[in-house]
């Protein structure tokens, strides 16, 4: 963004201005393009939420019709009189009564199901055998068609029916030859082992002749188990959610369960979209989903009978097949404005910046040293103005450049005469150095050594120009120091040094201890008298981990704790302490700190902890 700026601030004037009308021209048009786009794909696809739900609708009605026909066939086979009187005996003792059985009860079953298109198998299934394998909508010689008896009562379905208490329960697609272990079977063709079922217990009571009949006890009672196939749902609804290209639908159970699907080998499997767990919370509706990455749109409706929901799935791009025709003519009614915006704008610019060539020839006239050059009068207001002011302008930088040259001599003169008043720093070192020899030649030894204290403390503040230095240097500086000031109050208190522990080559803010040993000093015995011990200044340093800590303690008069609370403060603390937090805090910010401990006739201690620094 910021190079965009810098290329558009660089444009000559009539090219911004020529980018300017084109922007304000075809930006207009841009936008309404885009807003008649959004309008015409918001019309799209809210006629296609409300036709793809009608449709998914209307076709869960026609499978809600056949399934609750179905249902109401079963409870009629309940109450079957041929049924109770066939299977309210003892368990067959041998295969012709088997034969005879499965006989009567296959024209039992092709009385309520025989001529149902809907229905891929119908049986009546007990422990012992699977009646029905003779019915009209299989033949006998079909291998998938009887489930396993055995099998059957080891199913999750058998428990389900048995838990349903005679109610009729809808089962979502499974594998049946792996569903009742007949192993034999699994690699027959996929469409003809998926199936969904729905099965329930006979244990009504039948009414004969006017009487009501109970189920002994000790008679098994069969289950009814009607299968469909998959392709059931294929027939009955594919051609009428098909009006899009690359829609598809599909069925789930409320447990996520894929009953049909057009891909085969999702049947049966779990549904693993998102929107099974986000979208379907009310019995119908529609909504934009993604599905790998690409935006669809999805109308689903639950069934009555079932509890299944059916769910349509369509391409939002297909939905908007016819858009890019209306997007064409927005583009080309957008690039006809953009060429008419160019021409209108170039002849307004070249009008416009006619004046301001003119006004940059004499620019470069004054830039070439000539301020005597004149623009003549403008037509136009504004430029009158302008050119008015440029002239002004021109004649009060040449007077201005005069007297600057005029100026910059009398500086000239006022430097020379700064130089030559300028002290010779050698000069004060030369003195000191007279003075010293002085001292010794009249047998001063301490007069000696404190001019050479001082000489060398003057040396090193002069020379060293640096905010950071070496302890060492720094260290031999406020040796000087405290010699100086320990012959001042004579008698009055000692300095002991205890700095093994920091390494000499570390890095420390300039003369940052100096404060605080003139405090100790000056405050601590500012009594003049040194104390029944004796006053003592202690500077000792040690090095903790990555830090170093500096303490000077003297065991002078000591402070209240209001005081030892305006010494830690910048606003409370005299010069010297405000001008070491000062620094501390710009050197090393809240990784320095500045304690203060003190009790009224015991002394005080200050403490410093800096980084190490090398």
């Amino acid at each position: 963004m910021r190079k965009i700026r810098e290329r558009v601030r660089d444009m000559k004037f009539r090219t911004r201005l020529i980018l300017f009308f084109v922007l304000l021209i075809t930006l207009p048009s841009v936008l309404n393009g885009i807003l008649h786009y959004s309008a015409s794909s918001d019309i799209i696809v809210t006629n296609a939420r409300d036709s793809m739900l009608e449709i998914v609708k209307k076709n869960n009605e026609i499978g809600d019709i056949v399934f609750s026909n179905i249902e109401e066939r079963t409870v009629s086979l309940i109450s079957d009189p041929d049924l109770y009187r066939l299977f309210n005996r003892p368990k067959p003792q041998n295969d012709y009564e088997l034969v005879q059985m499965d006989r009567q009860a296959t024209v039992i079953l092709n009385k309520y199901f025989g001529h149902d298109q809907d229905l891929y198998t119908a049986q009546l299934v007990t422990s012992y055998f699977s009646f029905g394998s003779g019915s009209g909508m299989y033949t006998s010689s079909s291998p998938f068609v009887s489930a396993d008896p055995q099998g059957f009562r080891k199913s999750a379905i058998y428990k389900e029916v048995m838990a349903s208490r005679g109610s009729l329960i809808w089962v979502p697609t499974y594998d049946l030859t792996r569903a009742f272990q007949q192993e034999a079977l699994y690699d027959m063709d996929a469409k003809f082992r998926m199936v969904f079922s729905c099965a329930r217990l006979l244990n009504s009571s039948p009414i004969i002749d006017g009487a009501i009949y109970n189920w002994p006890e000790h008679v098994e009672r069969p289950v009814l188990l009607l299968n469909f196939n998959e392709s059931f749902y294929q027939r009955s609804v594919q051609q009428s959610l098909s009006a899009v290209q690359g829609s598809y639908f599909y069925i789930v159970s409320k447990d996520g369960k894929i009953v049909t699907h057009p891909e085969l080998s999702k049947l049966g499997t779990a549904d693993h979209n998102q929107w099974y767990k986000t979208e379907f919370r009310q019995p119908f509706g529609t909504s934009l989903v993604k599905e790998n990455g690409e935006d669809v749109l999805i109308s689903y409706d639950t069934s009555q009978v079932t509890g299944w929901v059916t769910v349509n799935v369509t391409p939002y791009k297909q939905l908007l097949g016819n858009l890019p025709a209306i997007r064409y003519m927005d583009i080309l009614s957008g690039v006809a404005l953009l060429i008419i915006s160019i021409v209108i704008a170039s002849f307004i610019a070249g009008r416009l910046t006619q004046p301001i060539k003119k006004m940059l020839v004499a620019i470069q006239m004054t830039g070439a040293g000539d301020f005597t050059a004149k623009i003549p009068d403008q037509p136009q207001l504004e430029f009158r103005i302008l050119t008015k002011k440029f002239n002004v302008m021109n004649d009060k930088i040449r007077e201005l450049i005069q007297e600057n040259y005029e100026s910059r001599l009398r500086e000239k003169e006022t430097e020379i005469m700064a130089l030559n008043l300028q002290l010779n720093p050698h000069f004060l070192y030369n003195t000191l150095n007279i003075i010293n020899w002085m001292a010794i030649d009249r047998d001063e030894p301490a007069i000696s050594r404190m001019i050479v204290s001082l000489s060398s403390m003057l040396q090193y503040t002069v020379k060293n120009k640096q905010e950071m230095v070496r302890l060492r240097d720094d260290l031999n500086w406020l040796q000087s120091y405290t010699h100086i000031m320990e012959n001042r109050f004579d008698g009055i208190f000692k300095v002991a040094y205890d700095l093994e522990g920091v390494p000499e080559d570390s890095l420390v803010p300039k003369l940052f201890l100096q404060p605080l040993v003139e405090n100790a000093m000056i405050h601590g015995f500012e009594s003049g008298e040194p104390g029944e011990q004796g006053g003592l200044v202690n500077i000792s340093g040690r090095m903790v981990e990555d830090r170093l800590l500096f303490e000077v303690s003297d065991n002078g008069k000591g402070m209240s704790p209001q005081q030892a609370a305006d010494a830690r403060s910048k606003e409370g603390a005299g010069i010297g302490m405000s001008n070491v937090i000062s620094r501390l805090a710009l050197l090393y910010g809240e990784q320095a700190e500045l304690r203060v401990r003190s009790k009224p006739g015991e002394g005080t201690t200050i403490t410093v902890v800096i980084p190490l620094q090398r």
